[in-house]
């Protein structure tokens, strides 16, 4: 498993149906950045780094939705067996809350939720300077059917 608390993902869109393919390399491969084999060249608008790789190489679900957000999509709603079936509402409500909205939904202070983002406690993504909490993660965190480490 990488040993480096972020890797930069340089085209999300290349990836997105190949989350788990990006979860074997994150697990197995030591790396602090991630291309695409067909060489295009990195858009820094569209890069994605992703925070606490451990985490995401075991969850390629979550991945796929945050590297479809990420590309400029939404993420899949049911019809795609096996990958984020029934893990995104069919509404138009944000895929993402900030750490400030998680805490609050958590009913914890802001300041535990980002030392929680910290530990890894809370499951979260990094676009830019933003520090995103995967609504779905929550939602399968809060239901006791997260996966442990």
């Amino acid at each position: 498993m990488t040993n480096s608390a972020e890797v930069l993902v340089l085209n999300p869109a290349y990836w997105t149906d190949k989350a788990p393919a990006l979860a074997q390399i994150l697990h197995t491969t030591p790396t602090d950045r991630i291309g695409d084999p067909t060489g295009k060249p990195p858009d820094p608008e569209t890069m994605f780094t992703i925070v606490d790789p451990g985490y995401w190489a075991g969850q390629p679900r979550e991945l796929q939705d945050a590297l479809t957000v990420a590309s400029g999509g939404s993420a899949p709603q049911g019809g795609r067996p096996g990958i984020a079936v029934g893990a995104v509402s069919t509404s138009q409500e944000r895929l993402t809350l900030t750490v400030e909205e998680a805490a609050m939904a958590l009913g914890i202070s802001r300041a535990l939720a980002y030392e929680s983002v910290r530990r890894g406690e809370i499951p979260h993504i990094k676009i830019g300077r933003r520090i995103l909490v995967p609504r779905a993660a929550l939602d399968r965190i809060l239901s006791g059917t997260q996966e442990t480490r």
